[in-house]
């Protein structure tokens, strides 16, 4: 159907034609180079064989289409030579024995003696149909292709010559051969070159195949290593020794991958020692890693453990750190959780950051649910604490919200990403003011978190802080609304689930 111009006039598509659609249902997208190499080798053999076969059988052809013609006119002439006194004394008896003779011989199929008028002096087997010098006396044919009347599928050939007797032309001779033994013969070769092309291509055939696996299948390795590396997995290497292209090519591809792996295990690495989204920035922007920060607005969150010197004490330095990484995990999952990042670890403190390393507008509520997760996991522990007969833990937090300054601070040799400034230090003052179990905010971020979420909170007066004038009033959090409670029940539930792969 035509289509129609925003003029009204009608525009022919063309279809896509059955031959396109048909072509591009059955090539496939992707065909091996060992297929191309192979059907390419064959396609060669294929052509110069062919070729080859077609020169052979014309020069052939020419060869035989010589001899025939030279033996033809050689027996026709030398009839001529035999009869021409014959015929100038009518000696029909000697005639009749030189054509009777001559056509014993296989190779000839007639032979015939006239007179110089065209008349019919003497036959024996096959002669063709027109007489030479019987065409109003012109000259006769010295050379003539004719079929055989009883065979359709033989042809018949008929050379002419001249009786002389005494430089006078007394007659003529004709001499009938078969042409088909010609084509016999060309039919033989012809047989012989296909059997021999076909079996040169099956020969090549069997040879393109293994040359093409052993051309491509380094090929393929490398396409399969290639594949591998994409999936992730670094360890894959290429054990091929080859002093070609193509070994040059795989060492390359070795090193490449033995620069990806250790590439890799510097990122986990780092990451070990920085938060992962740190890490990740980082390594994206390697050749902007420089000293400098920016003014941000975040949110600082200080855990420490309660009474952690008193508790060391009655350790195993072994014990310590086994407990101290055991809970670090637990809290550096539950800030994964809530989009913040580990800033750093002092001691037995761990101080996190939201809203400074990934844009987060709700970094200052995120930061309290991780508190809240932080504390029902203390207690979820302390449980299984109790009945294995060991020391409950017990973590107080401080939350602080304001502009602080976040960068990589520190110097050419060593810098680390942090964030500074008084809402930081203020935090932390919050945390170690803090008792048991407590997580501790200045009031106007708590007012500002009751009106936007309803968190609950209860007033805990006002607290001096070193490094401030005036007293800093400040709440504990006590809980989020209901509709809060599942999302941080399934948060818990993940946290928890994490021991075995954290022990791990």
């Amino acid at each position: 159907m035509p289509k129609l111009t925003a003029d009204h006039r009608p525009v022919f598509v063309k279809p896509l034609s059955i031959w396109h659609r048909t072509l591009a249902y059955i090539m496939p997208s992707h065909v091996p180079i060992a297929l191309k190499l192979a059907l390419l080798i064959i396609l060669l053999v294929v052509s110069g064989m062919g070729a080859l076969g077609l020169f052979i059988l014309g020069n052939q052809n020419r060869v035989m289409q010589e001899q025939l013609d030279e033996f033809g006119e050689t027996i026709a002439r030398h009839l001529a030579h035999l009869a021409a006194e014959p015929v100038l004394s009518e000696d029909s008896l000697r005639l009749r024995l030189l054509t009777a003779n001559l056509v014993e011989d296989q190779r000839v199929l007639g032979a015939a003696i006239f007179a110089h008028n065209g008349r019919l002096l003497s036959s024996a087997g096959l002669l063709p149909k027109q007489s030479p010098g019987s065409d109003n006396g012109t000259e006769p044919l010295q050379r003539r292709l004719w079929p055989n009347p009883g065979d359709s599928s033989e042809r018949l050939i008929s050379f002419t010559a001249t009786a002389v007797y005494k430089n006078v032309q007394v007659g003529y001779t004709v001499v009938t051969l078969s042409a088909s033994l010609m084509d016999v013969a060309n039919d033989k070769a012809r047989r012989a070159i296909i059997y021999a092309t076909v079996f040169m291509c099956l020969l090549a055939s069997l040879l393109a195949y293994f040359m093409s696996r052993r051309l491509s299948l380094p090929i393929q390795n490398l396409m399969e290593a290639t594949r591998a590396i994409d999936r992730g997995d670094l360890d894959v290497r290429i054990s091929d020794r080859r002093n070609d292209e193509i070994g040059f090519l795989i060492d390359g591809f070795n090193s490449m991958a033995e620069g990806l792996l250790r590439k890799s295990q510097v990122e986990q690495i780092f990451s070990r020692y920085v938060s992962k989204n740190v890490a990740s920035k980082v390594l994206a922007n390697l050749d902007e890693v420089r000293l400098g920060s920016q003014h941000v607005e975040a949110t600082v969150l200080f855990a420490d453990i309660v009474g952690f010197t008193a508790m060391a004490e009655r350790l195993q330095p072994a014990e310590v750190s086994s407990l101290l990484n055991e809970y670090f995990s637990y809290i550096s999952t539950a800030c994964r959780l809530y989009g913040g990042v580990v800033d750093k670890f002092i001691g037995d403190c761990v101080m996190l950051v939201f809203g400074a390393v990934e844009n987060d507008a709700d970094h200052s509520f995120n930061a309290v649910c991780c508190a809240l997760l932080i504390q029902k996991m203390i207690k979820k522990l302390n449980q299984q604490r109790r009945k294995d007969g060991h020391p409950e833990v017990h973590f107080r937090i401080g939350i602080n919200s304001g502009s602080m300054l976040a960068g990589n601070l520190g110097s050419d040799e060593r810098m680390e990403y942090t964030v500074v400034g008084d809402a930081v230090n203020l935090a932390s003052r919050l945390c170690y003011a803090a008792q048991p179990g407590q997580i501790i905010l200045r009031e106007d971020l708590y007012k500002q978190l009751h009106n936007s979420e309803g968190i609950y909170a209860t007033a805990q007066g006002c607290l001096p802080i070193r490094g401030k004038s005036q007293p800093v009033t400040v709440y504990d959090v006590t809980g989020l609304p209901e509709k809060y409670h599942p999302r941080l029940n399934a948060y818990l539930e993940e946290v928890l689930t994490s021991r075995d792969a954290i022990h791990a």
